[in-house]
């Protein structure tokens, strides 16, 4: 009777439970909670200027006003920046920058009420969203978009990459569809969106209810739910495996890996290398621990997925590339912004340690000392340890093989199930950090762009053509100074012949030597106007230039340093000094630009010249020379000024794209 009794009142403890957790969560469903949506600000090339009616910007400041005006704006916006990838990447980080500020002040002098509640990211060049305009351009062929995305998925430096897109026929194409859109400022800020259905919330209510083992699930079994729902909700092309903590190998009996690689394996399986266009790998690394032990992971782990696919794959070796992102701080932001388990005293807490702009090492040592450390460091921080693959298939839409769902694989056992189920509930945003390309936030910019920005890609940015890129490469410029030069005019013998020769490096600096040589004696050998001089300098180039035109070097402002030496000879009349010389100085000076290889320099310098000398008169038909006297004499002041006349010698690179 008694064991009757206990297990009625077991069923009865059960029914309650699962009834009382489905009418929490119906409840819960029509609770909002706050997520993160964004909105665009569109740059004009190479500017930093807010133009409010260029692109989409109307529309996205009519949104921003709404916003401001609403509750939305009470927690502020983060800003971030991009510039689109031609030109010097150095000059572009800079650039989004300038815009990120930029913007910023727009919105402080638009809204006084948010001074102080913006936050800044300047994020250099927006290759990512290059990549994702490439993969979903359906007028692109599997040739084309293969090679491209080879190009941007590759180890190359930006400049490099940028160099190989150049040299593509393809380029002015792709300037002209798509770069336009990727000079932006995203700004970022708390929307409102309802948390899910009720069916939903309560089913995952009913599952957690019903399973005794959930309720002591492991972090591990955690990142196992977690990546089981998003590996069922990834495109048929994509899956991720997750590693361990200071691992880079493949455990296919850890988290859902078994899984995942089970579904790769189905969608490879009879592939030629003709079938496959491109296999892209992404990998990252949690963020504990150095930060260049952490990039030496995530390329390992990256690098361990491609062995073990060209293992089992060997014909589709070259068409698999690696990139690795480093340490994942963006999917950990996104995870903390949802996080349902913390509190939002605790997310601010932790956000501004993301966000700010202290070394990765110095945030780590922040998180640290917070008391959610663990809940970071064993419930998040595992589903950031990932390598991404995203498969490209020549075949048409309908003859492409779909990776299985998760759940679906039969080693999966019952217990999983349910954990997965969970977690889909609980750590939703999971979803998001492990697969930006999931279209839960539109705006953002790893996910299918809105309406209007399509609109933009297809209409107005076709309208763009390529901007003139100078393909020729400067070499070595040769001038002289007319001051030297036309000193002959006021006496002379003291014409000073000169010449000098200056190696630009780079835009922003040069080296120079210059020789200056008079000899010159009267016939009657009673004067004489001998100099042999020597100097060679460095220059610093203050101007901003422009850096798609190779050939826009010397010119503007720039700073120097100056050394020289010689020795002379100088007798105006029948008396005269000869002696040795050395100098330093500083200088500065202007370069004009007279054309694309002409330079005129104006410029002057302050220092010191030392010199040893022996003065000397000549007898009476100056054929010998009397030494009366020799001393040493040290100047501080002017040494050195100048106008200079320069043309820039310069090659044709054949292999750099023109316009």
């Amino acid at each position: 009777m008694f064991g009757t009794m206990n297990i009625l009142n077991g069923i009865s403890r059960k029914a309650s439970k699962v009834v009382l957790s489905a009418v929490m969560m119906f409840v819960a469903a029509f609770f909002v909670r706050a997520q993160k949506a964004s909105l665009r600000i569109y740059y004009k090339f190479d500017n930093a200027t807010v133009y409010t009616d260029y692109l989409s910007n109307p529309a996205s400041f009519a949104k921003l006003d709404e916003i401001v005006s609403s509750s939305s704006a009470s927690n502020g916006f983060e800003i971030v920046t991009f510039s689109s990838p031609e030109g010097n990447f150095e000059y572009n980080a800079r650039l989004a920058a300038r815009r990120a500020e930029s913007l910023r002040n727009w919105v402080y002098g638009k809204y006084p009420q948010l001074n102080g509640k913006v936050s800044i990211r300047p994020n250099a060049e927006s290759w990512e969203d290059l990549r994702l305009k490439v993969e979903s351009d359906s007028r692109l062929s599997s040739d084309v978009r293969s090679r491209i995305l080879n190009i941007i998925d590759s180890d190359k430096a930006a400049d490099a990459k940028e160099a190989s897109l150049k040299a593509m026929p393809e380029y002015s194409s792709l300037y002209a569809n798509y770069f336009r859109t990727l000079r932006f400022a995203e700004i970022r800020y708390a929307a409102t969106g309802v948390s899910g259905t009720g069916a939903e919330t309560a089913a995952a209510s009913q599952a957690d209810a019903s399973s005794d083992a959930a309720s002591a699930t492991s972090a591990s079994a955690k990142v196992s739910g977690a990546a089981n729902a998003s590996a069922s909700a990834l495109p048929a092309s994509r899956a991720d495996v997750i590693f361990a903590l200071r691992s880079a190998d493949i455990d296919e009996n850890s988290y859902s890996n078994r899984a995942v690689l089970a579904a790769i394996a189905s969608m490879l399986e009879g592939k030629t290398a003709e079938d496959v266009a491109a296999i892209n790998i992404f990998s990252t690394a949690s963020p504990e621990g150095p930060l260049a032990l952490n990039n030496r992971y995530s390329m390992q782990r990256g690098q361990a997925l491609r062995d073990y696919i060209v293992s089992a794959y060997p014909e589709l070796a070259e068409k698999i590339s690696v990139r690795s992102a480093g340490e994942a701080w963006d999917d950990l932001k996104s995870a903390v912004e949802s996080d349902p388990s913390l509190s939002e005293a605790s997310r601010s807490k932790i956000l501004s340690i993301i966000v700010s702009d202290a070394e990765v090492d110095a945030k780590e040592a922040k998180l640290r000392a917070l008391p959610e450390w663990k809940h970071l460091f064993e419930d998040i921080f595992p589903s950031l340890r990932y390598a991404r693959i995203n498969v490209s298939m020549n075949e048409t839409p309908a003859d492409i093989t779909e990776i299985p769902s998760i759940a679906d694989q039969g080693d999966i056992d019952v217990e999983d199930e349910t954990v997965a189920v969970k977690d889909t509930t609980l750590h939703l945003t999971d979803t998001t950090i492990v697969i930006p390309s999931i279209p839960v936030v539109p705006a953002t910019p790893v996910t299918e762009p809105n309406d209007t920005i399509s609109k933009i890609d297809t209409t107005v940015v076709a309208s763009e053509a390529a901007p003139f890129v100078d393909n020729t490469k400067p070499i070595f410029a040769a001038s002289t100074n007319l001051v030297y030069d036309f000193g002959g005019l006021i006496r002379p013998l003291s014409w000073t012949p000169n010449f000098s020769l200056e190696l630009p490096i780079g835009q922003k600096w040069s080296v120079y030597g210059e020789y200056a040589f008079p000899w010159w004696v009267t016939s009657g050998n009673d004067q004489a106007w001998q100099i042999l001089k020597w100097d060679i300098g460095a220059r610093r180039w203050l101007s901003r230039h422009n850096p798609n035109d190779r050939m826009d070097v010397l010119r503007g402002h720039f700073l120097g340093i100056d050394l020289g030496a010689g020795y002379y000879d100088i007798e105006p009349k029948h008396t005269g000094y000869q002696g040795e010389f050395q100098t330093v100085s500083l200088e500065y000076g202007y370069a004009f630009r007279l054309g694309r290889a002409w330079r005129l320099d104006l410029f002057g310098g302050l220092g010191w010249l030392g010199t040893h000398y022996r003065y000397y008169e000549g007898d009476s038909t100056d054929q010998h020379l009397l030494y009366r006297h020799h001393g040493k004499m040290d100047w501080f002041g002017p040494v050195k000024a100048g106008i200079s006349i320069k043309y820039i010698f310069h090659k044709t690179d054949e292999g750099r794209n023109a316009q």
